[in-house]
């Protein structure tokens, strides 16, 4: 292919377009920033389509001629029910067409065949390498492998599966040529499982900073509100800890309600019973899964955005999209210090931060946002700067598509 016009042919389970989730938001970024700098992207799609409004909108959502949408089959999996008849009624059938179609789209020539989503196509990228005709091939990743092991309530049959699909990811990270990872703990870690000859760049997180500017004033939330999105995870992120530090402030901020926006997960019902023992019901409102096109107006528009994080394994490599997010809005944003979120923010200067894990140094963080409001829109803006020097989708997507020119000249 000719180097002043890369080509990408670039495998994934969703549209990025149409899931909201952090790993959709960063796959969108990463692909408008690409044809930002006129490179071409082919985008297969494995999984179908997950709503109705994909299916009208999939063709014209993204008016660009660097980009174009394939879908390898064309199931619909808008609901429960049809996500069950897919798998287990259709299952073999549409991993019959998908294997065949990927075998095809493999074929196709590009500089860079990037394997962008889960098992299946990993697998089919190891099953057909001598098929596949672009030259180069990539992946990457933003947090580490196994991390089920620390998950004690998984089933074994669960596990087993894991394990296998551990074993493929290996098998795949030995035979790209290029990995990109979000933190540089997840550099280090990728290069004890890979090849010597592989090429690493560490592409922090991005985010779209022009997605969080010239926001309406919402009319759908009672303000002032302190806003959190994410996942409903207390291991994850930490929500019970922010519902014990929210508890410890609200006496002196009665005029402020918490509004946690995110994906379901099994301790919502033992946080709303936490909720109901510290009389906090109707300070507290769970908004459930926000559309992405959602989050700007909820996040832009609050006085103060958290992010208790709590310290593990997961939180030590991986680095919360939701941060970039926040820091954009330019409002104050009180995060806790874990893994390499504190490479990137101080104390009192472009966060207020606090002890992972620790309800009284939450509480006091946001007790510190929330009684200078001056210093606390400093505090943001400060914030802002660190976003757009950083994760800046536009500079990031500079840094790759310089990365990888260079490594289009370096022998296969």
């Amino acid at each position: 292919m000719l180097k002043n016009n890369m080509v990408v042919n670039f495998f994934c389970d969703f549209n990025p377009f149409f899931t909201s989730s952090a790993l959709a938001n960063r796959y969108e970024g990463l692909l408008k920033g690409l044809m930002h700098e006129n490179v071409t992207i082919n985008l297969f799609i494995l999984g179908g389509y997950n709503s109705i409004e994909e299916i009208r909108k999939r063709h014209c959502y993204i008016n660009s001629p660097f980009l174009k949408i394939t879908y390898l089959v064309h199931t619909l999996n808008s609901t429960l029910f049809l996500r069950r008849v897919n798998n287990y009624i259709l299952g073999r059938l549409v991993s019959r067409i998908c294997d065949y179609k990927l075998r095809k789209a493999f074929q196709l020539p590009a500089d860079y065949c990037w394997i962008a989503g889960g098992n299946n196509i990993r697998k089919s990228f190891l099953k057909y390498q001598l098929w596949i005709k672009a030259p180069k091939s990539i992946i990457e990743f933003s947090e580490f492998q196994q991390l089920y092991k620390n998950d004690a309530t998984l089933p074994t049959f669960k596990i087993e599966r894991l394990e296998q699909e551990y074993r493929v990811t290996c098998d795949v990270i030995k035979s790209v040529d290029c990995i990109l990872v979000m933190t540089k703990r997840l550099e280090h870690y990728y290069k004890s499982l890979s090849k010597s000859h592989t090429n690493f760049l560490h592409l922090p997180m991005t985010v779209d900073l022009s997605r969080f500017q010239h926001i309406s004033i919402a009319n759908k939330y009672r303000k002032p509100y302190i806003a959190f999105t994410g996942t409903y995870s207390n291991a994850k992120d930490g929500v019970d800890i922010l519902i014990k530090a929210f508890a410890k402030i609200v006496s002196k901020y009665p005029n402020y309600s918490l509004l946690l926006a995110g994906f379901y997960h099994y301790d919502v019902s033992k946080q709303k019973e936490l909720i109901a023992q510290l009389g906090l019901n109707d300070k507290i409102s769970y908004l459930g899964t926000l559309d992405k096109e959602q989050i700007p107006e909820l996040v832009c528009n609050a006085s103060l955005l958290v992010l208790p994080r709590p310290d593990s394994h997961q939180a030590q490599g991986g680095f919360p999209t939701k941060l970039g997010e926040y820091l954009a809005t330019g409002n104050p944003v009180c995060v806790t210090k874990v893994g390499e979120i504190p490479d990137y923010l101080e104390d009192n200067f472009s966060a207020f931060m606090a002890t992972p894990g620790d309800v009284d140094s939450f509480a006091d963080a946001m007790d510190r946002a929330l009684s200078d409001s001056e210093k606390a829109k400093q505090v943001g803006r400060s914030g802002r700067k660190v976003a757009e020097n950083n994760f800046n989708i536009d500079v990031q997507a500079k840094r790759l598509v310089r990365f990888l020119k260079d490594n289009q000249n370096i022998g296969h």
